[in-house]
């Protein structure tokens, strides 16, 4: 994970708010990357947080994470058509606040 990999930045204007948690987002044919939201604003980190399991793990395709990091109605349009899978604790996505641009 670099600064210059579009993803990983889309994420972490994406994620900002704390969430009490830890996800893990697999994008197919890419190396996993982790949004620690445990603490009052989020970290987009490449390797899970010491001690921290992560409570979900989404797996979507590269364009339909981005779609979904620049916000919208594109998490819940993803989801409802399978494009995104969702594993683990689902209480913590109720928790979530995205940042859009839009």
């Amino acid at each position: 994970m670099t600064a210059a990999d579009p993803l990983t930045a889309a994420a972490a204007a994406a994620f900002r708010q704390g969430f009490g948690a830890v996800l893990e987002i697999v994008a197919e044919g890419a190396t996993p990357f982790f949004i620690d939201g445990r603490g009052k604003t989020c970290a987009v980190v490449a390797a899970a947080p010491a001690g921290a399991v992560p409570a979900c793990v989404w797996r979507a395709a590269p364009d339909t994470l981005a779609r979904i990091f620049e916000g919208g109605r594109a998490l819940e349009s993803a989801y409802l058509s399978g494009r995104l899978k969702i594993s683990g604790d689902m209480s913590v996505m109720a928790r979530l606040v995205l940042e859009s641009p839009q």
